[in-house]
């Protein structure tokens, strides 16, 4: 296979154009959804952030339920969506870290101290942690720098890098994690 040669060719567009009609429509629509999570964050969150139901752990399933109302949030903002969705991401993520960090259970006995612990889940399947993380996730695509995502991003990967006595998920011996649920 040849090596790829450098290029040394400048193409200079110095006509301005008329945005194209598809782009136009696209930025409408990131524009009415920010609008309708607007709206809905409006309608089902308090001042705190807190997700306006009664914090329980579900079928088994855990908090990642609620995590997914904001779903995709991260994602709309990533795809040019105004910095407001991203405050109201930011707040509903902090509120709901709080709400079921404060949430307790007597029904699913690893939830009794709350439902997350170190602002992580206290166990679920990585299908549910995915879920759950996904907006918190693709935060990194709007606000990288944000310290708060860093150190949560440093945690949670030390949770499954031998980094952390009280989250024993991974085997140094095998060089595995110990189990999907952890």
């Amino acid at each position: 296979v040849p090596d790829p040669q450098p290029h040394s060719a400048l193409v200079t567009i110095d006509t301005p154009l008329a945005p194209p009609r598809w782009a136009l429509l696209q930025r409408q629509f990131l524009k009415v959804q920010a609008e309708a999570c607007a709206e809905f964050y409006d309608k089902y969150f308090d001042g705190r952030g807190y997700l306006e139901c009664v914090p329980r752990w579900g079928g088994d399933d855990g908090p990642d339920d609620a995590a997914e109302n904001q779903l995709n949030w991260t994602m709309l903002h990533a795809l040019g969506a105004d910095d407001g969705i991203l405050d109201l991401f930011r707040s509903g993520l902090e509120g709901h870290l709080r709400q079921y960090t404060e949430a307790k259970t007597v029904e699913v006995p690893m939830a009794r101290d709350g439902m997350y612990y170190k602002e992580f889940p206290v166990s679920l399947d990585w299908f549910h942690h995915g879920e759950g993380l996904s907006p918190f996730l693709l935060y990194g695509l709007c606000d990288p720098y944000d310290a708060n995502y860093i150190r949560r991003c440093r945690r949670f990967a030390g949770f499954y890098m031998d980094e952390d006595p009280q989250a024993p998920n991974y085997d140094p011996e095998h060089r595995i994690i110990r189990s999907m649920f952890n």
